[in-house]
């Protein structure tokens, strides 16, 4: 999905009603990262946090408010199945959350558990869910 990284960037900016003044948590490795780590500081956002695992993810939750999920597509086919973000980590994450969370999961496959976009304050975008939109604007531009 790194080419549509404009699209997707555009699509975090109106879920949050901006980006000037907010939080990212990048998960995955730094190059599939750079793209949106450069849109995203053209938007104003105020601190990027850039995590190669989801190993801190329930730490560093609380002060983000939006999360990308971009693992490496060569490591899942050479290392076996990654085992997806629960939405057991997402919740403690969330724990005491106001704010609202948008997650975009930018893998092939899903590799957060859908179950996460249904806790309270969290909007899931799935690899299906960008897929059906980015498949309807590319139709609006032709």
């Amino acid at each position: 999905m790194l080419h549509f990284a404009p699209e997707i960037t555009s699509m975090a900016e109106a879920c949050l009603g901006g980006l000037h003044g907010r939080s990212a948590l990048l998960i995955g490795p730094e190059r599939l990262q750079r793209p949106y780590t450069a849109l995203l500081q053209h938007a104003g956002i105020k601190a990027i946090y850039q995590e190669e695992t989801p190993q801190r993810l329930t730490a560093l939750l609380p002060m983000v408010q939006l999360l990308m999920h971009i693992p490496d597509p060569l490591q899942a086919v050479d290392a076996g199945a990654t085992p997806p973000i629960t939405a057991a980590a997402i919740a403690r994450g969330c724990a005491g959350r106001r704010a609202p969370l948008v997650i975009f999961d930018l893998a092939e496959t899903s590799s957060i558990e859908e179950l996460a976009g249904l806790l309270p304050a969290v909007c899931l975008y799935t690899p299906d869910d960008l897929r059906a939109i980015l498949a309807r604007y590319q139709m609006q531009i032709a």
